[in-house]
């Protein structure tokens, strides 16, 4: 189906007003829909798309994940069709515009008016972590703010499953400047990541700038793998203590030290929003949007036959630089192309993204994966002030933007002017040669105009397009007369640039030809070892990718048999540089079994230790004097033994009892311990050497606690104590003082029967004496 046109109606519920956007992938239209009589933004996928499964897996992918939210700080999504002629999803219209167009307008944000931004972004990505999702692609451009001053998070073209978010090639998605660690080097992504990523959001937002950057697309992306991202107050001053250790705590290089998901970290946010007594702030609307400026050239009535997409300017920096960054090859192998803006501002700088919304930049803020790359981690604003500046627009005063509901559109005037007619003198043979000298005129005209199509005017020189972008590449080739096609080619030039051409630039080729663009997929990942494992087809396969085999390498191996390709060094997944060679490991099967030391282990530790080796396993206890019951001592054959997989080992198990510490306990106590432990007490004695403050307190066993004893022989020697500690009892009742010294172990005479009396004298008044000595007290009132 040709491209839209105005009245043309989708599936004959949205009736198209005028195109907002246009992406690689796809345009987004401003649409009413006729049914609820409201304005709806309706992004349609590209004709020459249609019948490729890669890009409408894509498209369908953004609209299911984005059915399954809703929130209001989340772009709503109303309608999905796949069925028709056109591939198309309905939206909610944004009509204010993206954070990057804030940041572009004011520069840095003070604390306030950041924290009032991300707390509705994390409370709408918390919502997609809440569903399992995880987003990928957060960033300025994919935040959104409305004309009613709401934030809303936008973008799910990249968004992943929670629990499908493995990496599974080489390739890197995203925007560099706003990558997870794990993001680069292709690790299991988690809602972590995008706790990461909105980090970056929120140092961007307090300083103007991104953390990182780099000679090359890959020098940034990798530069946070080995570097912290600094404290927000290290750029711009103003940020107090507790915004730097947020920042630093959702930027930390390592998953498992951050928050654990957005919902943890608006936790955070709110504690230190309120630590720090924060006022409200109403996040203005960008007064200098693209959305805003394509709304207001909006035509009020418009015909079903208006083409509102004739003399649509092509804006050259438009399409220089796209925020999403693709390092590596695209599952679908095809680079999309930028986003032109319907109307749009001309751009500030060749190295910004310029566009309405994010990257993709349609009106809901998504994005079909650009991959030009990113050159600046800095957004189109001037360089941040040491500190943030009062009257820089923050606060300012809150002005909605509306936007009308009619437009008055004035046609031009024209003026007309009358010319004078003046007819020339009648004369027959003047009027014949003028028609005469016409004729001729035409006639050779034509004859020239011939010459030249047929000779050097059908011909057209190839522009030179090499070190641009795809998009830029193919404006270029059409704007020269020609058409084009896409070969993309592996190489040690970053990813969607044009490394060549077919012809070659500078050639002459007929206008309407089909020009062959080279495009990089920058440099080739080593294919993962075919299903046959064998050297011919891993050959093969490494020759597609520009690879070659450089040596082959024997090892061991015990899954893979003899003869059989291993792996290869680089391993597989690793980007290498184009035309480069690989080492091959070759199986040299099964490697004999060193059986491994397990003395000291549990009997179970040792047990799987010994069937991790390969090794089977039969049990025998033995008394060892170094290892307790239950405990491997050693194995039969010894351990470091080499024996061919599948042995049998016999592992030895101690017996030993370890004698238990009875210090201090009574006798009885003492008793009941040891013979739980399995220990006979086979002497009770009493040591002079030792006193205590119970007649009956054991003093010490022998052999003496935590030594190991054969349970065949199991038994100890038993001393209590041979002098009993004397209680003071002075000034205490007699009664109570008698019962002191009697369970003490000593006997008492008083010099009064009198309980209630009160103790003046002690004889002897302190230290120690065998148990059964007499003390002696004398008391007063008695």
């Amino acid at each position: 189906m040709a491209e839209l046109k105005a009245g043309d109606l989708l599936e004959n519920r949205y009736r198209i007003e005028a195109p907002i956007a246009k992406g690689g992938m796809s345009t987004v239209y401003r649409c009413l829909d006729v049914r609820l009589g409201r304005l709806v933004a309706a992004k349609v996928m590209h004709e020459r798309y249609l019948d490729d499964p890669v890009f409408r897996q894509r498209f369908q992918r953004e609209a299911r994940s984005m059915a399954q939210l809703s929130h209001p700080c989340l772009v709503g999504v109303y309608d999905f069709s796949a069925d028709g002629d056109e591939v198309f999803l309905v939206m909610e219209l944004i009509t204010g515009g993206t954070l990057r167009e804030l940041l572009a307008e004011r520069g840095p944000m003070p604390p306030h008016a950041a924290v009032a931004v991300m707390r509705q972004v994390l409370t709408g990505l918390a919502v997609a972590h809440e569903a399992g999702m995880i987003h990928r692609d957060l960033k300025p451009d994919n935040v959104l703010i409305h004309s009613d001053h709401s934030v809303k998070l936008a973008d799910f073209g990249l968004v992943r499953a929670a629990s499908a978010a493995q990496a599974t090639s080489a390739q890197i998605v995203g925007t560099v400047s706003y990558l997870s660690p794990e993001q680069v080097s292709g690790e299991e992504l988690t809602p972590a990541s995008d706790v990461y990523s909105a980090g970056i959001v929120l140092f961007e937002l307090l300083t103007g700038t991104t953390p990182f950057d780099g000679s090359s697309q890959i020098a940034h992306a990798y530069a946070r793998l080995d570097q912290d991202v600094p404290a927000p107050s290290s750029r711009i001053a103003g940020v107090p203590p507790l915004i730097d250790e947020l920042v630093g705590t959702a930027t930390t290089r390592y998953p498992e030290e951050r928050f654990a998901d957005a919902e943890e970290f608006l936790h955070a946010l709110e504690d230190v929003a309120q630590e720090l007594a924060l006022p409200a702030f109403q996040v203005p609307v960008p007064l200098n949007a693209a959305a805003h400026r394509a709304s207001e050239s909006m035509v009020a009535p418009i015909g079903p036959t208006d083409l509102l997409t004739t003399n649509i300017p092509r804006e050259q920096d438009a399409t220089e630089v796209f925020g999403t960054e693709v390092i590596g090859e695209d599952s679908s192998g095809k680079p999309e192309g930028a986003t032109e803006i319907i109307g749009g501002a001309p751009a500030h700088n060749p190295n910004e993204t310029q566009a309405l919304f994010p990257d993709y930049q349609e009106p809901d803020g998504h994005d079909d994966e650009p991959k030009a790359p990113e050159t600046t981690a800095m957004p189109p604003v001037a360089a941040p002030t040491p500190a943030y500046s009062p009257a820089a627009s923050y606060p300012a005063p809150q002005q909605p933007v509306a936007r009308p509901e009619e437009y008055q559109h004035q046609a031009p005037q024209v003026q007309q002017h009358a010319q004078e007619y003046v007819k020339p003198a009648s004369n027959r043979s003047g009027w014949k040669f003028a028609i005469w000298m016409i004729v001729v005129a035409l006639f050779t005209g034509a004859i020239a105009i011939g010459a030249w199509w047929f000779g050097s005017g059908r011909y057209g020189e190839i522009p030179q397009v090499l070190g641009l972008d795809q998009v830029e590449a193919t404006a270029m080739i059409e704007d020269a007369g020609f058409s084009s096609r896409v070969e993309q080619e592996y190489s040690n030039e970053p990813a969607d640039q044009v490394i060549g051409t077919r012809p070659e630039v500078g050639s002459k080729a007929v206008k309407g030809n089909n020009i062959t663009l080279l495009v990089s997929q920058g440099q080739p990942t080593v294919p993962e070892v075919p299903p046959s494992r064998t050297v011919d087809d891993l050959t093969a396969a490494l020759k597609q990718v520009t690879l070659s085999v450089a040596s082959q390498q024997q090892e061991y191996d015990n899954a893979i048999p003899v003869g059989q390709v291993i792996g290869t060094d680089p391993q597989a997944g690793t980007v290498v540089p184009a035309n480069s060679q690989v080492r091959v490991k070759i199986s040299k099967g099964p490697a004999p079994v060193k059986i491994p030391s397990v003395r000291g282990d549990s009997a179970e530790q040792a047990r799987k230790k010994l069937e991790e080796a390969g090794l089977r396993v039969t049990e025998a206890e033995e008394f060892n004097g170094d290892e307790e019951a239950g405990d491997a001592f050693a194995t039969e054959p010894p351990a470091g033994t080499a024996v061919p997989r599948d042995s049998t080992v016999t592992l030895k198990i101690s017996t030993a009892i370890k004698i238990p510490d009875v210090e201090g306990l009574s006798q009885h106590e003492a008793e009941q311990v040891l013979a739980d432990a399995g220990v006979v007490v086979t002497e009770v004695s009493r040591s002079d050497s030792y006193s205590g403050k119970r007649p009956d307190e054991v003093a010490r066993v022998w052999p003496s606690p935590g030594t190991l004893v054969d349970p065949a022989t199991a038994q100890v020697r038993m001393e209590l104590v041979g002098e009993v500690k004397i209680p003071n009892v002075l000034n205490k009742k007699l009664g109570d003082a008698i019962q002191m010294l009697e369970d003490a172990g000593f006997k008492v005479e008083a010099s009064s029967g009198n309980n209630a009396a009160r103790v003046y004298s002690q004889s002897p008044r302190g230290g120690s004496a065998p148990p059964g000595s007499t003390i002696t007290l004398k008391v007063i009132g008695g």
